[in-house]
């Protein structure tokens, strides 16, 4: 690790805009556009945008909204994570992501549990979008495998004893696998398990839950630190508040770097 620059490593971040609007969510693309790999855009950030442009739509702010967010997005191309977590049936999903799919995306999400004929609907729906487009990027499609803000007691309240994690999470990942999905968004703490039986690194894992040491947890359970999550197998870490809660954002993807160097080379102090 220590042979591969800091640019490169920078790749392997995914800044979380966790943000209720596109003036926040611009102020952050242009401070750290160029540090990282990429910016994250989750349910919050669209449906408080939709419902601002739907309820107040004859505002001068309305106006001024929907221009930025059409140039937010211009400028955003292939940059931008979406992460929709979609789960619902195969015909839903195909029609969801043929409108999604317009905004450029450098990757997004679909929730693993929805199954294999869901996962091959969006693996259809994106290999047409880049044939039709060959000049964009063509957005990586990722199967959510468990959310990192839920534990084994989480598991067990819904009928997964603690043992079954692991298979579970297993299981999740080789559907991916199958179905041509280009990755996974898992725990750290579950890489390993799921390197097993999905051995291609061209299977990218990408881990959130993701805290520098000594930062608090806030509503995740299955936490890593950056460095750890590399180490462990991930191809890419998606961080939100070490980086937009710090009072200088960039010093703080400075920090995450050093992190990352500091546990590959030096496994025994991560």
């Amino acid at each position: 690790m220590s042979s591969i620059s800091r640019e490169s490593l920078r790749k392997n971040i995914i800044v979380a805009l966790d943000v209720s609007s596109v003036d926040a969510a611009f102020d952050y693309y242009e401070s750290l556009n160029g540090k990282v790999g990429g910016f994250k855009l989750g349910f919050e950030f669209f449906y408080s945008t939709l419902v601002n442009l739907v309820t107040n739509p004859d505002s001068k702010k309305a106006h001024e909204d929907l221009d930025l967010t059409r140039h937010f997005f211009k400028t955003l191309a292939g940059t931008p994570f979406g992460d929709v977590k979609l789960c619902d049936i195969p015909e839903t999903v195909k029609k969801a992501l043929q409108n999604l799919l317009k905004l450029n995306l450098l990757m997004f999400n679909v929730h693993a549990w929805g199954g294999k004929p869901m996962m091959k609907a969006a693996r259809a729906v994106v290999d047409e979008f880049a044939s039709a487009n060959p000049e964009k990027p063509k957005p990586l499609l990722l199967a959510v495998t468990v959310l990192t803000s839920m534990d084994n007691n989480d598991l067990e309240d819904i009928g997964l004893p603690e043992e079954y994690r692991v298979p579970m999470v297993q299981s999740l990942a080789k559907a991916a696998y199958e179905c041509n999905c280009d990755g996974v968004i898992a725990s750290a703490k579950d890489t390993k398990a799921i390197r097993e039986v999905v051995p291609d690194t061209k299977f990218k894992i990408f881990t959130p839950g993701v805290r520098l040491p000594g930062s608090a947890k806030h509503d995740q359970k299955a936490v890593t630190t950056p460095g750890e999550a590399i180490r462990n197998g991930a191809a890419g870490v998606i961080i939100g508040r070490d980086i937009t809660g710090a009072e200088d954002p960039v010093a703080a993807v400075e920090k995450i770097i050093d992190n990352i160097i500091e546990a590959v080379n030096n496994p025994a102090t991560a």
